[in-house]
């Protein structure tokens, strides 16, 4: 390759990648699908014109379109206008007319070459190969992000740089094609304006598997033995979570596998924790628990009206202990008390020798590190997390944590049931202390 065909400055830029869903469908006529393809190429071309063509490069691919940028405000812009304009577009129209389309915003370095085909430069590297791959995975009007992009966004809107942060989600890690490691991937979504926040779903294709290997039944059966007495070792062990003298400790990694799913099956959530703010925030919001981010998914799924009305934690402890944490770590606890606030859930403080009378009613319940309670599903207690010695590693200590978990109609969750109904009506009667930003500042202000 020549120098004219390839270019070795690096540069850094922002990748759009749109396509629309369906428009090569067969059952469309061919003019059903070029109007299609018109619709969004007008939109493209009338937002950047608008602007004065801030794109340093575009490229047709049919169906689609690959648009470069400097700036990220310039794609996640695009994507808004884009959105808004085909549900006002698709109001009018017929069902086969309706548009849909697919978005993935990605951000990194690349390198210019000749494509052969353009006159300017085409940009090449793994970020933009990225973005169209994520493209290729994100549901009908769904924006999905590269990790590289939301970082950058996310990091730039807790300095506040930029509005889009609360538009951000995490939709988890996915495999992407000729990749060997997970890549996360995020949704740009707006309730009723922009986006599809819904998770992505994954087909595993097992024609070639079926067409092209042979397995004899010496193979088969002892693959099939082997997972048939693991699944029976695995439903015995989780028999232990709600056997209240025992409990099942597991390692910090199945912990967050199990608030995942907790999540997932139920949605409103009352939770108390007898940890202050700062220790939470770097215990519960770090991999591989993050039950903030569980938790923070769970309640997309709510309305805001919902949410107001349900959700709640509750801090028990003295205030003393409460106050020295913030003054003592100052950005955990303003991040979980930040996080509360963004996400519509209600913090309050208790102190715990004020409610006694309270505690002492329900036996059942461990009052050790914390509660979650699931409306209507279940009740999960848990305690802390414990150290023990790695004999094949000194270094790296065992870490494991221990759960109790609760069904619907159990005693156990009865009591814990009427445990947060006396903690709400304590919230009515404006009894309890709010933690917020307020609360935060007077106790830094403090002399």
């Amino acid at each position: 390759m020549n120098g004219k065909e390839f270019e070795k400055d690096i540069e850094d830029g922002w990748y759009f990648f749109i396509d629309i869903v369906g428009s090569s469908n067969p059952n469309l006529s061919i003019s059903c699908q070029l109007e299609k393809i018109d619709t969004i190429k007008s939109l493209i071309s009338s937002y950047l014109v608008s602007l004065k063509e801030p794109e340093i490069y575009k490229s047709f691919t049919g169906d689609g379109m690959l648009i470069v940028f400097l700036k990220y405000n310039f794609p996640l812009e695009l994507a808004i206008y884009i959105h808004k304009s085909i549900k006002e577009y698709n109001t009018s129209a017929s069902q086969k007319e309706k548009i849909s389309v697919r978005i993935g915003i990605g951000f990194g370095s690349f390198l210019s070459f000749s494509d052969g085909v353009h006159k300017e430069f085409a940009p090449w590297g793994h970020e933009l190969v990225l973005a169209r791959r994520i493209m290729d995975m994100a549901r009908p009007n769904q924006i999905l992000l590269t990790d590289f992009a939301y970082q950058k966004i996310k990091n730039d809107y807790l300095f506040d740089k930029n509005k889009y942060g609360l538009s951000l989600y995490d939709k988890g890690k996915i495999m992407l094609k000729h990749h060997n490691e997970l890549e996360n991937v995020y949704s740009f979504y707006k309730d009723n304006e922009y986006g599809n926040n819904s998770d992505i779903e994954f087909t595993l294709d097992l024609k070639p598997l079926i067409q092209y290997q042979k397995f004899d039944e010496t193979f088969v059966s002892p693959i099939q033995n082997f997972c048939e007495a693991r699944f029976g070792t695995i439903l015995e062990k989780f028999k232990d979570l709600s056997n209240p003298s025992k409990g099942l400790e597991i390692g910090l990694l199945s912990t967050g596998l199990i608030y995942k799913v907790l999540f997932e099956n139920g949605n409103d959530y009352i939770s108390a924790t007898y940890l202050p703010p700062g220790e939470y925030w770097e215990i519960q919001n770090s991999d591989p628990l993050n039950l903030l981010s569980h938790q923070e998914k769970s309640l997309r799924k709510l309305k805001y009206s919902q949410q107001a009305k349900s959700s709640f934690r509750f801090l028990i402890m003295e205030k003393d202990k409460l106050d020295n944490d913030i003054r003592k770590n100052q950005n955990s606890s303003l991040l979980f008390i930040k996080w509360h606030s963004e996400n519509n859930v209600n913090l309050y403080f208790i102190e715990s020798s004020k409610i006694d009378n309270i505690l002492i009613k329900y036996p059942k319940i461990v009052h050790n590190v914390g509660l979650g309670f699931w409306i209507e599903k279940y009740v999960l207690q848990f305690g802390p997390i414990m150290k023990y010695v790695n004999h094949k590693d000194q270094n790296h200590p065992l870490i494991r944590r221990r759960f109790w978990l609760h069904a619907v109609g159990s005693e156990t969750y009865n009591q814990s049931n009427n445990f947060f109904n006396e903690l709400v009506e304590l919230v009515s009667q404006k009894t309890l202390t709010r933690v917020d930003h307020n609360y935060y500042n007077n106790i830094i202000n403090e002399n």
